[in-house]
């Protein structure tokens, strides 16, 4: 008996999570053009966990596609890239404490940002299929994205220490050349812990919950930024030579 092929409808779902990425990250822009920078944040992370559900959906139904795919990547680049960087500069560059050299280095970090989240999505499309699934090169955008805004959500008023938006841009500035590095992320799509201690992977998933119940901000940034230098600490298992790019 031949293996029935998926509806018509079970493509349609996985791209309706990616167009609902999409209309927050969107709406993210617009929410921080009023000042609102903690509900614009809030709306990228609801972007990221949409982000995350349309590939998971499409694969448990079979529906993956090079057409959502390449949706997916430039839904990306407008919720990871244009969006974050977006309400960083209006964030902490609209004080009038800011002179304008710094106004002018925020412009410059946010730029930077977005061409190397550009860069990071153009180089996961042609190299996903010859990359070793355990591993992302260079830090895949949603993490940047989130790394960003849970800096802004746990300091939500304006920037009006200029030490501040300096030591802010260097970030940005950090994590950007992290996108377009050879570093290699697990991507925890093979994670053994799942398999050999599933008890302890879910003790792990429940105290993250909690923590995200009790103070959201301050987890999402201690997670992004351990996962940001994890390769640093752990170096086993990250010898194998990287695919040369053209």
């Amino acid at each position: 008996m031949s293996k029935k092929s998926p509806g018509k409808g079970a493509y349609i779902l996985p791209s309706l999570f990616t167009i609902s990425n999409l209309f927050f990250g969107f709406s993210a822009l617009l929410i921080a053009e009023q000042g609102k920078y903690s509900w614009a944040c809030m709306l990228i992370f609801i972007a990221a966990v949409m982000d995350m559900l349309d590939g998971r959906i499409a694969r448990l139904m079979g529906t993956e596609s090079q057409f959502g795919a390449e949706l997916d990547s430039l839904v990306d680049i407008v919720s990871f890239g244009v969006a974050p960087a977006f309400i960083f500069f209006h964030w902490g560059f609209s004080s009038p404490e800011i002179d304008l050299f710094l106004k002018r280095l925020g412009w410059a970090a946010a730029f930077i940002y977005v061409s190397c989240g550009a860069l990071r999505l153009a180089r996961f499309n042609i190299q996903k299929n010859i990359v070793d699934s355990r591993f992302f090169i260079g830090v895949p955008i949603p993490i940047a994205a989130v790394f960003i805004i849970s800096i802004i959500l746990r300091y939500p008023e304006p920037v009006r220490l200029p030490i501040f938006s300096y030591i802010v841009s260097m970030m940005v500035i950090f994590v950007s050349i992290l996108m377009v590095s050879k570093i290699k992320y697990n991507s925890f799509k093979k994670s053994k812990m799942k398999k050999e201690k599933p008890y302890s992977f879910v003790i792990v998933i429940i105290v993250l919950f909690a923590g995200l119940i009790i103070a959201p901000s301050t987890v999402l940034l201690l997670f992004t930024s351990f996962y940001l230098i994890h390769p640093f600490i752990f170096r086993k298992g990250r010898k194998e030579e990287i695919p040369s790019q053209q």
